[in-house]
């Protein structure tokens, strides 16, 4: 029987960002050939979108939004995601919620029309 040697994985490294300006005041980020969010040119300041469009912040200069967006998984990216997948967790519940009572009622009030 012969030892085997174990190679060690490659760890890939992060793909680097290529920023495309699109238009006046806006820009593209693109991430190992994938999209990745945006950066728009407002009154006074520069606003970043993660990859979903979830607005990240607001900021005075556009290396500050651009490095806003260098990681996806920074706590305050991951909260902000959470709270607006919550958000329509919540909406989708209520509106199913009146859907259902509506169906009820109409099924209870069918035999008296």
């Amino acid at each position: 029987m012969s030892a085997s040697t174990l190679t060690p994985t490659p760890v890939p490294s992060p793909a680097r960002v290529l920023w495309a300006k699109v238009d006046t005041g806006f820009w593209v980020a693109h991430r190992g050939g994938e999209y990745d969010g945006c950066i728009d040119a407002v009154a006074g300041g520069f606003v970043s979108r993660d990859a979903h469009g979830v607005p990240i912040g607001r900021y005075d200069s556009l290396d500050a939004a651009k490095a806003s967006l260098r990681s996806t998984t920074h706590p305050a990216n991951v909260s902000r995601r959470r709270r607006m997948e919550r958000a329509s967790v919540v909406a989708a519940t209520a509106v199913g919620g009146t859907a259902l009572a509506f169906a009820l009622t109409a099924g209870a009030l069918a035999p008296y029309l």
